[in-house]
């Protein structure tokens, strides 16, 4: 493939060089970090480094960027608070021991799975030792 006539490949490579250049090089004081992320991701669309279509990809990064600039993008530590948070607010549906049970479940439970795999799920064993009253009592 001559990369002189199709442009979103020159594109690429060149997109791939700088943000190769990005991680070898020190950061001058005056460049945007949130660009350079930005930059970075976008090579990784337009070389098919991501399972998702080109296009949904390219529209994410974009608007990742555009959030994390106005500071509506947190740090993975602020998410994880974020969604614990979140996790307990669902939690206030519930009446009684079920909330109980479920806010337990936020903070002591094992997680099983990931986002990536399609989905997490959190799960509270509990053993209760009480001993039944006489039968049929």
């Amino acid at each position: 493939m001559d990369i002189r006539r199709h442009p979103a490949a020159w594109l690429a490579a060149s997109l791939l060089a700088l943000g190769a250049t990005a991680h070898a090089a020190p950061q001058p004081k005056n460049v945007d970090p949130l660009r350079l992320q930005y930059e970075r991701e976008k090579a990784d669309c337009l070389t098919g480094k991501t399972s998702e279509p080109r296009n949904v990809c390219l529209r994410e990064a974009a608007a990742a960027y555009a959030q994390a600039r106005q500071g509506r993008l947190g740090s993975s530590a602020d998410q994880s608070a974020q969604w614990a948070a979140n996790a307990l607010k669902r939690c206030e549906v519930q009446r009684g021991e079920d909330r109980t049970l479920c806010e337990r479940r936020v903070r002591e439970g094992q997680v099983v799975g990931s986002v990536d795999s399609g989905g997490e799920l959190s799960t509270l064993t509990v053993r209760e030792t009480d001993i039944p009253k006489a039968p049929g009592g």
